[in-house]
């Protein structure tokens, strides 16, 4: 058990640090946006991730990784999801900052409040089917059947950790002054990047196959 609970928890750790919608949606509200909409995306992130997980233990997935109709929706409103992300990035008006505190100015364009970045968070990460995939490769190839219910609790404890603290991580070191001082300059392309990463992920999710 304690080799499964290690395992998974690289397998986890190594899922979400790999660029991703996850990983640029974070990005993108922890740098344009500030460090609490950083944050309450991050629980978003990981309120989907314990839907996944709650989903896969009662064989759930399995279902839906069956069903061309039910996958061929999660993929499409996700993918949609993604590309309207993308655009209101790259449509994300810039304002230039006070020269004489230059220094002081954070990377923050306009208020988002706590809702809609965990919104956003849950959303981006809930309405991928590779998710959904990852999740039931997990459950199926590692956690057996006949696993107690109490490893299983673990094992969730686990990964919703892990993937909690990684995003949050995450945020703190984006948001920090003296990054944001050094991005400053450049705020208007990376709202750029992402948002073109972002649409990018939405159109790789068009083709997206069970």
């Amino acid at each position: 058990m304690l080799t499964q609970f290690f395992t998974i928890g690289i397998l986890m750790l190594l899922s979400a640090m790999l660029p991703g919608p996850d990983f640029a949606c974070v990005t993108k509200n922890s740098i344009l946006y500030s460090r609490r909409a950083g944050i309450f995306t991050s629980i978003g992130i990981t309120s989907a991730v314990m839907i996944h997980i709650t989903y896969c233990i009662y064989g759930l997935a399995i279902i839906i990784s069956r069903s061309i109709l039910l996958f061929n929706m999660i993929k499409y409103i996700g993918a949609i999801y993604l590309i309207y992300l993308g655009i209101t990035s790259l449509l994300l008006k810039h304002t230039e900052p006070n020269s004489a505190n230059i220094s002081h100015q954070p990377l923050q364009k306009t208020d988002m409040s706590d809702w809609i970045a965990f919104r956003q968070g849950f959303f981006c990460n809930i309405l991928n089917p590779k998710a959904t995939l990852f999740f039931l490769a997990v459950f199926t190839m590692i956690i057996k059947p006949n696993t107690p219910i109490a490893w299983e609790i673990a094992y969730a404890i686990e990964m919703l950790a892990i993937v909690l603290a990684w995003f949050c991580s995450l945020t703190l070191l984006l948001s920090h002054p003296r990054v944001l001082r050094l991005l400053n300059r450049v705020e208007r392309y990376i709202a750029k990047i992402l948002g073109v990463f972002l649409i990018g992920f939405g159109v790789a999710l068009f083709f997206v196959k069970r």
